[in-house]
């Protein structure tokens, strides 16, 4: 998956998210509780989006010649400030109504939704050309880790890695029901980042490979002197 392909992806997760929340809002005030955690993890999946959005086409720039450069502009309007401002009145208010939220909320939807299509009708395909034309940029020109990605899926990680199966337990993550969902996606409905996931994954593979080479070590130093037994 390269990095276009990522954002693509980051896409359709937004709009299952707005899907969500459009339906929610036809309900009443009786899903105002369904409406509040899926705003707040629309909030993360957004912010995890532009950043990853930007980097990109920061890195697609220092290839571009000013002509092409004039083309790019990223614009993400207001969309995150209206979030911020939606999980504020989803804490202050002090009943269950929607009077206030929805109007905004219903801006939201329809903004993120007319600007994700922009991105992918104009953007998108300017930032697919680079890629095709300087090969050095993918996915991990805007990933920080070496072994795992966000786009892993739970029972990919544990195959690799087994000894990453207890930390998903001590986080709540039900192997058998979310095995098949990408570390972004369980980590957003947990309230986490996803790097914050991935390092804390990072870590605990990293002491296993260090336990590893411990045992390593202690197996050696107990054979050399059986060996020296039964040499002499």
């Amino acid at each position: 998956m390269n990095a276009v392909e990522r954002l693509r992806r980051d896409h359709a997760l937004l709009r299952s998210k707005l899907d969500v929340l459009e339906s929610a809002l036809k309900m009443g005030p009786e899903t105002w509780y369904v409406l509040r955690e899926v705003c707040f993890t629309l909030s993360r999946q957004l912010r995890d989006h532009i950043r990853r959005e930007e980097e990109l086409v920061a890195a697609c720039r220092k290839a571009m010649n000013p002509k092409v450069l004039a083309e790019v502009s990223v614009e993400h309007h207001d969309e995150p400030q209206h979030l911020r401002t939606i999980n504020r009145l989803f804490v202050r208010a002090s009943q269950h109504s929607l009077e206030q939220i929805t109007p905004v909320l219903t801006e939201v939807i329809h903004g993120l939704r007319r600007h994700m299509t922009e991105e992918e009708r104009e953007l998108f395909p300017l930032l697919e050309r680079t890629l095709a034309e300087h090969g050095q940029f993918n996915e991990s020109t805007t990933s920080g880790s070496n072994r795992l990605e966000e786009v892993m899926t739970v029972n990919c990680v544990i195959q690799q890695y087994p000894r990453t199966k207890p930390l998903f337990e001590r986080l709540f993550i039900n192997v058998s029901m979310e095995g098949c969902t990408c570390l972004d996606e369980v980590a957003w409905q947990r309230g986490m980042e996803a790097r914050d996931l991935i390092h804390k994954l990072e870590a605990a593979i990293s002491s296993c490979a260090c336990q590893g080479s411990e045992v390593s070590q202690s197996t050696k130093s107990v054979s050399a002197p059986e060996d020296a037994r039964t040499a002499g």
